[in-house]
């Protein structure tokens, strides 16, 4: 009898150990890149009159620490090795002035490693409002935040201090282009402290 129950341990273990050596399964659309961020759904469909303007996109970067922390998606510049940085962006039809939400936005973040130099990270933006204008609102939100895309970057804990930068790309169903980035400013800069 000791014998089985320790060949039955013995092949669960192995089995185990086979398994997680498995090599993972590709992130499905929408799945967390390595990067960082949450990645993209599909956009939806076209709306009826957009295209017709230029596309414009601009945000800014919060603390995006969950909702138990109350310094959650407060605007910030200034983040510590562990910190997710979060991206908030917005992308507007210049023809009708209302949410492009065929965008699909990327983020584009420069900083410096310790150990690999200087290094750019992509991180896809999502679009919140994908469940629609009568959805009720996600937890935490007032209402379905249908003009925002949302995406962070953890700052890893090789990167060196000072200031990153970072742009944002956008293309749409219609073809457009947009960018952005921030004031040239200085104090306006990101930056990773101590």
């Amino acid at each position: 009898m000791r014998y089985l129950l320790v060949s039955l341990f013995a092949l669960t273990l192995v089995a185990a150990t086979v398994f997680a050596q498995a090599p993972a399964p590709a992130p499905a659309q929408g799945a967390a890149p390595a990067g960082g961020g949450r990645g993209a759904p599909p956009p939806p469909a076209r709306q009826p009159g957009h295209g017709t303007g230029k596309l414009v996109i601009w945000g800014d970067t919060a603390l995006f620490d969950g909702r138990l922390n109350p310094e959650n998606c407060l605007l910030m510049s200034r983040f510590k090795r562990g910190m997710r940085l979060g991206f908030r962006m917005t992308a507007i039809d210049g023809g009708t002035g209302e949410t492009e939400n065929t965008a699909v936005i990327t983020g584009h973040l420069t900083y410096n490693s310790k150990t690999k130099g200087k290094l750019t990270v992509d991180i896809p933006m999502r679009w919140r409002g994908g469940a629609g204008p009568n959805a009720p609102a996600p937890v935490g939100y007032l209402r379905v935040p249908l003009e925002l895309w949302t995406g962070f970057w953890v700052v890893p804990e090789d990167a060196e201090t000072g200031m990153i930068s970072y742009t944002m790309t956008a293309t749409d169903s219609f073809g457009r282009t947009a960018s952005f980035r921030i004031f040239p400013d200085v104090g306006s800069q990101t930056y990773i402290v101590d």
